[in-house]
């Protein structure tokens, strides 16, 4: 199977932009997020909010349907994005994603330089399994302070299909 990075896509012109101090990263429950709406903005469908070495990764109501399909064990919070200048909403959900440790480690590495080594991925539901990772989907690498989403190849190819916006698809090495 073919992995990839989900990264934000920083090409997007006028993304929407959220004022961190207004959030709670470490809320359990609905929360509340201000930013300034513009006629252009753009509502992108994936964006992470990284507050030291703590990352939310947070993903549109279309989004989220597609990875309640697909995540083997996945919690979303929503956050509600306000601007209250024009008193608007928009509904985003910060999603937690079962951690895998499966990166092969090297020194200075980066996300377009990242190696999962198979053999290392479990399946919680059914760890009997000889081919362990043939249902992993989705799942969140951590590396020294960073973390990422990884995305299988049918996945990525289901997003794409959906015409959402916002993120980019970096390949993963496999080992």
């Amino acid at each position: 199977m073919e992995y990839f990075v989900m990264k934000y896509d920083d090409r997007v012109l006028s993304p929407i932009k959220i004022d961190l101090s207004t959030i709670d990263i470490d809320a359990k429950e609905a929360s509340v997020a201000y930013a300034m709406f513009h006629e252009n903005t753009t509502f992108v469908d994936y964006f992470y909010i990284k507050k030291l070495f703590k990352y939310n990764f947070c993903v549109s109501d279309e989004l989220k349907e597609l990875l309640d399909i697909y995540a083997d064990e996945m919690t979303a919070i929503p956050l509600f994005i306000t601007d209250k200048k024009q008193e608007n909403q928009k509904v985003y959900w910060k999603i937690d994603i079962e951690v895998q440790d499966c990166l092969e480690m090297k020194p200075h590495m980066k996300y377009d330089d990242l190696t999962i080594i198979q053999d290392k991925m479990k399946n919680k539901k059914d760890e009997n399994k000889k081919d362990e990772n043939k249902n992993k989907y989705i799942f969140k690498v951590l590396f020294e302070k960073q973390e990422y989403l990884i995305v299988s190849l049918h996945l990525a190819e289901n997003i794409l299909r959906k015409n959402l916006c916002g993120m980019q698809f970096i390949p993963v090495k496999l080992k």
